[in-house]
């Protein structure tokens, strides 16, 4: 999520919720927030507030690393950023918290709580580098904390998948070199195959495109296919799913990251191969058929950008 903070930092941690428990907890978050007003506001000009509090689950601390969900607005109008359905490591709680400060009122909060805060736009400028702001802005941030992880646990829990992402990369390497001789390696790990230039409108992040897809593992069983002749070919075809191109708009961050930064390198017309490591896809989550650290083959064709 290009546009959260600096020190939202992307390790994927999805939690056991329906799609219908996240929505639910996302109305009843932003109802909590906005019933009454409850704020404290700080000298350095930061409002905070309480939501929902859970004062029997542990407690953040300093130093601690905050996973959750939390939506990004301009002056609560705009959105700027969310990962709601899709919990991440946010913050790593500074032990030497500036009063009235960010890192002061995490370390109120609760595994289960739900809060909102709200910052001088210039406080947040650097963070947001490709945003343009006025003195009066506001960043508004809806918060829900998910879990909580010591520094320690964490640091464990990234040499080993530092190494897992190593091993990784070394086998899609090998793969991409048996398969596609004119791959392109790009600074994420993605490996971008380029099989049809597109002459029309470039793919930029914030607009609409249609695409048809075919999803593959590395042993190439097809695993998800809008075009129906390729369900059919593949034997997962469905009698109540519509083939046609899927819409969507670029950088949705319900989307697999891999995904949208490949087409992102598309123009319309254009036919693509992307080979996704699977910390850019389902990560150690077990999506539908898909196992965790499972790298996944796009064939990509982009019909239309708006």
């Amino acid at each position: 999520m290009r546009y959260l903070l600096a020190f939202i930092l992307r390790i994927v941690i999805c939690m056991k919720y329906t799609k219908y428990s996240i929505l639910l907890c996302l109305v009843l978050m932003l109802f909590a927030c906005k019933r009454n007003d409850g704020f404290v506001n700080t000298e350095l000009g930061f409002s905070f507030k309480h939501c929902t509090t859970n004062k029997n689950t542990p407690k953040v601390k300093a130093g601690d690393v905050v996973f959750g969900q939390m939506k990004i607005m301009l002056n609560n109008k705009t959105l700027i950023s969310s990962n709601y359905g899709k919990p991440d490591r946010l913050f790593v709680v500074d032990k030497n918290a500036k009063e009235g400060g960010i890192d002061e009122f995490l370390i109120t909060l609760h595994i289960g709580d739900s809060a909102l805060m709200v910052c001088p736009a210039d406080s947040m400028a650097k963070y947001l580098k490709d945003r343009e702001f006025k003195p009066e802005d506001k960043v508004w941030i809806y918060l829900t904390i998910n879990q909580i992880i010591s520094t320690e646990d964490v640091t464990e829990y990234t040499k080993e998948k530092q190494l897992r992402d190593a091993q990784e990369d070394e086998r899609l390497t090998q793969f991409v070199l048996r398969k596609y001789d004119q791959a392109e390696q790009q600074s994420t790990g993605l490996f971008y195959i380029n099989k049809k230039e597109g002459t029309g409108k470039k793919a930029e992040f914030g607009k609409m495109v249609a695409v048809n897809y075919t999803v593959c593992d590395t042993t190439g069983r097809i695993i998800d296919s809008n075009v129906e002749e390729v369900a059919r070919k593949g034997n997962i075809y469905k009698e109540n799913i519509l083939y046609a191109p899927f819409e969507f708009m670029l950088g949705d961050d319900a989307l697999i990251s891999g995904w949208g930064q490949g087409i992102s390198l598309m123009k319309e017309g254009g036919h693509a191969v992307l080979v996704i490591p699977s910390r850019l896809a389902y990560g150690d989550v077990k999506y539908r058929s898909i196992e965790p650290y499972t790298p996944l083959v796009f064939d990509v064709y982009l019909l239309k950008v708006e």
